[in-house]
C-alpha cells in the first residue's frame, strides 16, 4: 500500500485486529511467520464490505505504516427483508492443472416484524486444484571456478569463462497444489431500543491443502561436482558477465520430491455493545478474541541422485526464458539413481489476540464533538520448527516406490515420499532436533488511550475534520533457543516502549462537487515478529554473537497526505493525491566490532564459566538494529464515470518513489524499498443494465526490489521481481428476479512469476499458473 507491503498493512476483521498463516513454497517465502495477514485463509463471500483507511486518526488503532484494512461480515438488520436466502454454486477450471473444481456458498438472515432482532449466517466451501510448474536456478553464481573446459582453446580463454556468472542448480520444477477451504460466519444483532445495540460475530475458516514440489536439477555450485564437470559448450552474453548457455558432462543429477500436508484454523469471537446515553452522550464496549493455528506435520523431501553422469546436460538461461536439457540420459529409469537423503520438518506457527476496547462521544455543540477511548491487546506469536535429514549411501532407487514426472519433454523418476518416510522413519526420529531459530515466542501487551475532538465547520466555513492524539504503551516477552558453546538454552528478554502519536486531518468543501483534503499523523509499526528473537549463538571461545534482537523499537514516520475530489456527475469522479512519509527509523542487520556485553540486552546470566570471553570482554555482536530511515513519496490519480447510461469506465494510476538507507550511518546504502514498485495501474471498462454486466479489468505493476539494492548474494547487484500485467474478465446475467448465471475469467495471459537476479537480468524463478475460469448460478429468495 503506496510503496509499503503487508508487514505495514494493519487488516481487521469487524474492528478486531487479526494475523492467520497459511504455508507456502520456499520460493514465496514459505509459511507466513510475519504479522502479514494471509488472505488465501477466508473466501470473499464471508464479508460484506471492505474498507482502506489510508489515513491515521486517534480513534483509529496504531500499528500500521501503510494502511489499515477493515474486513466487516454482514448485518442482519441492514437486510432490506424479513427474511433472505442466497446460494451459489460455481464450477471451476484451470488450464494448466486440466483439473475441474467446485465452489459453493450460501447466505441466510431474518429478522423479527419491529426489525430490532436479527440473526445471520453465511457458510462457503471450495476446492482448488493447480498446477505450478517452469525453470528455476537457485541463483547464480561466479565464486566457484570451473575448472575443466575442453571448448576452451586454453588458459586465457578459461579464465574469461570464468568472469561469467552461470545458475548454481538448473533446474526443472513442478508444483501440484490441491486446497480445500471453508468458512462460516454467524451474526446476531439486537437493537431493544433506539440507543442501544448489540452485536454478537463469530467466524471460523478451516484451510487445508497438500502441495508436491518435484525437481529435476543438476548441481553447478560449490557443494556439488564443479571442480569435476567438463565444459564442452558455452555462449557468453555480449558483456562477458552471464554464461547464457552451457553444455557440461561428468555432473551430478539430482531428483527431489518434497510433499507438504498443510492445516489452518481460525477463529474469532467478538461481543460489541453500544448505547446513546443522552442526546448528546454516546459509547461502546468492545472484546474479542481471535486464534490462527497452523501445522505443517509433513514437509518432508525424498532425494536420489545420479553421480558422475557421463552424458551431455545443456542449460539455456537468457533474460527471456529458460530450459534444460539431458540429451539422451534416461531420468525416468530408478536404476539411474542412488537414495541418499531424506529430509522432515514438521512445523508450526500460532497466534493470537485478546482485544478490549472502550469508547465515549460528547456532542459538545452542533458542531463539534470530543470523544475519547482506552484499549488493551494482547498478542501471542509461537513457532516451532524440527528437523531430520538423514543420509543414505549404497541404496539404489529402485528399491523405493515412484512415479514418472514430466514437464517441457522430460520425464524424470520421482520417488513417493510417503512410503519412502514409512521405510526409513527410525533414520529420521533419530536425527531429529529443533531448529533453533524457529523455536521462538513473542508475547507483547499493547494499551492505549486517545483523545479527539472533531468538528463539521469552523466559523461558518465548510470545513470539517479531527485532532486527535494517541499515546501507546508496548510491553515485549521475547523467547528464543540460543546456541551458547555448543548447547541449547532458552534466553528470555523483556522490553518495554511507548508512542505519543498526534494526528490532524481536514476536509474542505470547496463547493458542492468538491473536496479538499488534508492529513498529517506521527505513525508506528511494531518490528518483524523474526526480528525480535534473541535465538541464536553465543561463543565464550571466539566472542561473536548472533541473534534477532528483542529490544527494537517499532518502525516510525509522519505521514502528509493532499487530495483533490472533483464529483463533477452522478457516478463521476475525478481524484487526485499526494502522499509523502518520513520514515524516522528502519530496521536491518549489521554486526557491531568491540561492543560490550550490555550492547547485546542479555543479562549476564546467559554466560557460562568457560572459554575466554566474559561480561567485561568486547564482543563481535551481529544483530538487528533501528537504523537511518528515508523517504517515501507519490501520487495517485483516480476517474470513474458512466458513459450513455450503461457504460463505465474506472482508471487508477500511482506513482511511488523511495529513499531509505539500507545501511548505516556512518556507510549508508541508499535504495528504494524492498516490494515497491514506482509505477502501477489499473483499468477497469464494464457494461451494465439491469439483466447483464460485464466487466474487463487490467491491472499492473513495475519491477521491485526483494533486497535491498546492491546486497544481492552470490555477487549479484541485485534481486528483484518483474512487473506483472493481469486481465480478468466478469460476466453474469439475470435469468429472472431470482435467478443468475455467471462466467469469470482470471489471469487470461498466463502471467508468469518471474524473480530476477542483478541488472543484467539473470533468471531464477520463472514459473507459470495457468488461466483459472469459473461458470456459475445464484439463486436468491
Amino acid at each position: 500500500m503506496r510503496g509499503l507491503g503487508a508487514q505495514f498493512t494493519r487488516v481487521r476483521i469487524n474492528g478486531l485486529e487479526a494475523v492467520s498463516t497459511t504455508g507456502g513454497a520456499d520460493s514465496s517465502d514459505g509459511a507466513n511467520r510475519s504479522r502479514a495477514f494471509d488472505f488465501n485463509t477466508f473466501a470473499s463471500e464471508l464479508f460484506s464490505n471492505l474498507t482502506v483507511h489510508k489515513t491515521s486518526s486517534a480513534d483509529l488503532d496504531e500499528g500500521s505504516l501503510g494502511a489499515t484494512v477493515d474486513l466487516n461480515t454482514g448485518r442482519p438488520l441492514d437486510m432490506a427483508e424479513d427474511f433472505t436466502f442466497a446460494a451459489n454454486a460455481q464450477l471451476g477450471y484451470n488450464d494448466a492443472s486440466e483439473e475441474v473444481d467446485p465452489r459453493t456458498s450460501f447466505l441466510i438472515a431474518g429478522k423479527n416484524d419491529a426489525g430490532t432482532l436479527g440473526w445471520l449466517a453465511t457458510y462457503s466451501q471450495s476446492t482448488r486444484n493447480t498446477l505450478e510448474q517452469g525453470f528455476s536456478s537457485v541463483r547464480w553464481t561466479t565464486k566457484e571456478e570451473i575448472a575443466n573446459c575442453s571448448a576452451c582453446a586454453d588458459q586465457a580463454e578459461l579464465a574469461t569463462l570464468n568472469e561469467g556468472f552461470f545458475p548454481r542448480i538448473p533446474r526443472y520444477g513442478k508444483f501440484t497444489h490441491e486446497q480445500e477451504r471453508q468458512g462460516f460466519t454467524g451474526t446476531l444483532q439486537w437493537q431493544p431500543t433506539d440507543r442501544t445495540e448489540i452485536l454478537v460475530d463469530y467466524l471460523t475458516s478451516r484451510f487445508d491443502a497438500t502441495r508436491d514440489e518435484e525437481y529435476v536439477s543438476v548441481s553447478l555450485k560449490d557443494g556439488g561436482n564443479y571442480p569435476e564437470f567438463d565444459v564442452t559448450d558455452y555462449a557468453l552474453s555480449a558483456d562477458g558477465k552471464t554464461i547464457t548457455s552451457m553444455t557440461v558432462d561428468n555432473y551430478d543429477l539430482r531428483v527431489e520430491h518434497r510433499y507438504d500436508e498443510l492445516e489452518t484454523k481460525f477463529d474469532q469471537f467478538s461481543i460489541r455493545a453500544s448505547h446513546d446515553f443522552t442526546d448528546r452522550l454516546r459509547g461502546d464496549v468492545l472484546w474479542g478474541a481471535s486464534e490462527s493455528n497452523f501445522s505443517n506435520p509433513m514437509q518432508t523431501t525424498a532425494i536420489v541422485d545420479a553421480i558422475d553422469v557421463q552424458n551431455e546436460f545443456t542449460y539455456n538461461a537468457t533474460t527471456a526464458k529458460g530450459s534444460i536439457d539431458f540429451a539422451d540420459f534416461d531420468t525416468s529409469n530408478p536404476a539411474n539413481f542412488d537414495f541418499v537423503e531424506l529430509r522432515h520438518r514438521p512445523n508450526t506457527v500460532d497466534n493470537s489476540f485478546d482485544t478490549v476496547a472502550l469508547n465515549l462521544e460528547f456532542d459538545l455543540n452542533d458542531r463539534m464533538s470530543l470523544k475519547g477511548g482506552i484499549s488493551s491487546k494482547s498478542f501471542e506469536f509461537d513457532v516451532e520448527e524440527n528437523r531430520a535429514g538423514p543420509k543414505f549411501s549404497g541404496i539404489s532407487a529402485t528399491s523405493l516406490q515412484g512415479r514418472s514426472t514430466s514437464m517441457n519433454g522430460i520425464t524424470w523418476f520421482s520417488p513417493d515420499v510417503g512410503s519412502t518416510l514409512s521405510t526409513y522413519a527410525a533414520d529420521v526420529a533419530g536425527s531429529m532436533a529443533p531448529r533453533a531459530q524457529d523455536i521462538r515466542n513473542v508475547r507483547e501487551e499493547d494499551s492505549g488511550v486517545y483523545v479527539q475532538l472533531s468538528w463539521s465547520e469552523i466559523a461558518g466555513l465548510p470545513l470539517r475534520g479531527n485532532f486527535g492524539v494517541r499515546h501507546v504503551t508496548t510491553e515485549v516477552e521475547s523467547t528464543g533457543l540460543t546456541d551458547l558453546n555448543g548447547d541449547l538454552v532458552q534466553v528470555v528478554v523483556d522490553n518495554e516502549y511507548t508512542d505519543t502519536l498526534p494526528s490532524l486531518n481536514l476536509a474542505m468543501d470547496v463547493r458542492e462537487d468538491m473536496v479538499m483534503r488534508f492529513s498529517v499523523a506521527d505513525v508506528m509499526a511494531r518490528p518483524a515478529l523474526g526480528d525480535l528473537t534473541p535465538g541464536g549463538e553465543i561463543s565464550q571461545f571466539t566472542g561473536d554473537v548472533e541473534y534477532g534482537n528483542p529490544n527494537l523499537d517499532p518502525f516510525r514516520a509522519r505521514a502528509y497526505d493532499l487530495s483533490y475530489e472533483w464529483y463533477f456527475s452522478d457516478d463521476a469522479v475525478f481524484a487526485a493525491a499526494y502522499f509523502y512519509k518520513d520514515v524516522e527509523t528502519f530496521i536491518r542487520k549489521q554486526t557491531f566490532e568491540n561492543q560490550p556485553w550490555s550492547a547485546t540486552g542479555f543479562d549476564t546470566s546467559v554466560l557460562r564459566d568457560e572459554g575466554t570471553f566474559d561480561e567485561n570482554s568486547d564482543w563481535s555482536i551481529s544483530r538487528n538494529f533501528n537504523g537511518d530511515g528515508g523517504e517515501i513519496s507519490g501520487f495517485e490519480l483516480q476517474y470513474q464515470q458512466l458513459f450513455f447510461d450503461n457504460y463505465g469506465l474506472i482508471l487508477n494510476y500511482t506513482y511511488v518513489d523511495s529513499e531509505m538507507n539500507h545501511g548505516t550511518e556512518e556507510e549508508p546504502n541508499y535504495g528504494p524499498l524492498n516490494n515497491q514498485s514506482k509505477n502501477s495501474y489499473n483499468a477497469t471498462v464494464y457494461y451494465e443494465n439491469e439483466d447483464f454486466s460485464a466487466r474487463l479489468s487490467y491491472a499492473a505493476r513495475d519491477d521491485y526490489n526483494t533486497r535491498p539494492q546492491g546486497q544481492g548474494r552470490d555477487g549479484n547487484d541485485v534481486e528483484y521481481t518483474e512487473g506483472t500485467s493481469n486481465i480478468d474478465f466478469v460476466a453474469s446475467y439475470h435469468l429472472n428476479d431470482n435467478w443468475k448465471v455467471s462466467f469469470e475469467g482470471i489471469n487470461l495471459t498466463d502471467e508468469p512469476n518471474r524473480q530476477m537476479l542483478d541488472s543484467a537480468g539473470r533468471i531464477s524463478v520463472d514459473h507459470t499458473y495457468g488461466r483459472q475460469y469459473y461458470i456459475g448460478t445464484q439463486y436468491k429468495f
